[in-house]
């Protein structure tokens, strides 16, 4: 669904562009009618010659076409923004793309050009489970954890056999990361990770999302070992970019960016991904992703591992063929910028990452 940002309102508000034509064309239609009747009406009572009639009657209908279209002209500019929760996003209006996971594509042009796509997830949603990279055959704790899988591969080795996840996200950050970045190889995960209660990575160095084996969520900084046994989930990112509603001041570096955050009630976890490095979009800041986070309806929020790991992907039922996998941010996995001298245009690329995050449903997986 294609997003209108409105850039004339504080902070970042998103309206549906369909809503905003409608409305324009609705009032414009509306005004313009009112008018012709108006000089029709005001022509036949009070005007004596024919010719001042017609003069009249031309002069007040094309004031009021002028009219319409600038009001049509400005609405389109100047929009009433749509608010659902204290501001946010109206995730009524989002893409469905699964039970409880809706999903909104964006492209503002402030603070600069971004393209942005989030997920919303309802952990209330029966039967829907998360998921992350398990350890790797030879697990070695603090060298080799997992094995590097691109998002989509991810997803794809999922569904051969259990759980068939239905969306991923890029999660923790990994050493190391050498060229070829397609290259999936054994490598070490950063910060705390437990994939289906068994533990892959122990670090308590920072923030992470934790999944407890009856479900709930939650965002925190420290654990302790006690803590892990109810843990199904969990995973890290570089550190809190959300703190309870607010939004730390951070540098003004723009990249490519992944983020996670947890609404308030803990009920509402939400995926973000902003591209960067290319010419649609030029990346974000940390607190960019404070920011949207906060607006799409997150309490507190983490900064994952973003640049060229950025990638968020889904399993769409509706294309043909056997692969469904389907991106649906931008990733420049070769980590560097879009060259704009050259002549090709610019096409994505996947990196194969130390650690992914996934949505399934159980039911569907068990059958």
């Amino acid at each position: 669904m294609k997003e209108y940002w409105n850039a004339g309102s504080p902070g970042l508000t998103i309206v549906p562009v369909g809503k905003i034509r409608g409305t324009c064309l609705c009032l414009s239609t509306g005004i313009a009618k009112l008018l012709n009747l108006y000089q029709v009406n005001y022509c036949r009572r009070n005007l004596g010659p024919i010719g001042i009639q017609t003069f009249l009657h031309k002069l007040v209908f094309n004031v009021g076409i002028a009219v319409a279209v600038c009001l049509l002209v400005l609405l389109e500019y100047f929009v009433v923004p749509v608010h659902a929760e204290e501001g946010g996003y109206d995730w009524k209006t989002a893409r469905e793309l699964y039970p409880g996971i809706r999903y909104v594509h964006a492209e503002p042009s402030v603070p600069q050009k971004m393209v942005i796509n989030c997920l919303q997830i309802d952990s209330h949603t029966p039967w829907l489970m998360f998921y992350t990279t398990p350890r790797c055959a030879e697990w070695t704790e603090g060298k080799a954890e997992t094995t590097r899988q691109t998002t989509r591969n991810f997803i794809r080795q999922s569904r051969q056999k259990f759980p068939k996840l239905v969306v991923a996200v890029n999660a923790n950050a990994f050493l190391p990361w050498p060229a070829p970045f397609q290259q999936e190889d054994p490598t070490d995960v950063s910060g705390l990770a437990v994939s289906m209660g068994t533990l892959v990575s122990r670090s308590n160095t920072m923030p992470f999302l934790l999944v407890s084996k009856t479900g709930k969520l939650q965002i925190a900084t420290t654990f302790t070992d006690e803590d892990l046994l109810d843990v199904e989930t969990a995973v890290s990112g570089f550190g809190l970019c959300l703190v309870e509603g607010e939004v730390p001041a951070t540098g003004d570096d723009l990249h490519p960016r992944t983020g996670l955050g947890l609404s308030q009630d803990g009920r509402y976890l939400f995926f973000l991904t902003i591209d960067g490095r290319q010419p649609s979009s030029l990346g974000a800041t940390v607190q960019d992703v404070g920011d949207l986070l906060k607006k799409f309806g997150a309490y507190t929020g983490i900064n994952m591992d973003g640049g060229g790991s950025t990638t968020m992907a889904w399993w769409d039922i509706n294309v043909e063929g056997e692969d469904k996998c389907q991106l649906l941010n931008s990733p420049v996995g070769d980590g560097d910028s879009y060259d704009s001298t050259g002549d090709a245009p610019f096409a994505p690329t996947e990196r194969a990452t130390g650690n992914n995050l996934g949505v399934y449903f159980l039911e569907a997986s068990t059958k």
